[in-house]
């Protein structure tokens, strides 16, 4: 039998494609694309019912569903990495431009006038 921590590891793989799939189709079908949407229902289906299938007690875990928890690691992993990217450019962004111009005015000001006149010089405010 598979260790518990691994068992809910799956279990969350095989939920997260359910869900990815689920918005790639219903992407999809906005976009006409026919072909895209029942595939990714197809995936959406094989996914929700290896989550549930994972869920019932004293399921054994069968090869072919190892084969799918293997694309299902890649598919989070991917998304795991496009998240902590777009994560990566925010910090970088609140680091490099946000924190500086607002430090700036609060060591340069000293009323909500001073405040005010410098933040639409700083962030270009059109008035």
């Amino acid at each position: 039998m598979v260790n518990e921590k691994y068992y809910e590891l799956f279990k969350n793989i095989a939920r997260t494609v359910e869900t990815t799939s689920e918005q790639v189709m219903e992407y999809n079908a906005k976009n006409s694309d026919e072909k895209g949407e029942k595939t990714a229902q197809t995936m959406r289906d094989d996914y929700a019912n290896l989550y549930d299938r994972l869920s019932s007690e004293d399921y054994e875990i069968t090869r072919n569903d190892y084969m799918k928890l293997l694309v299902g690691a890649f598919v989070v992993l991917n998304l795991l990495e496009n998240n902590k990217k777009s994560i990566d450019i925010s910090i970088h962004g609140y680091k490099s431009d946000v924190l500086p111009k607002l430090q700036r005015i609060m060591n340069e000001s000293d009323n909500d006038e001073s405040a005010t006149a410098l933040a639409e010089k700083i962030f270009e405010v059109n008035t």
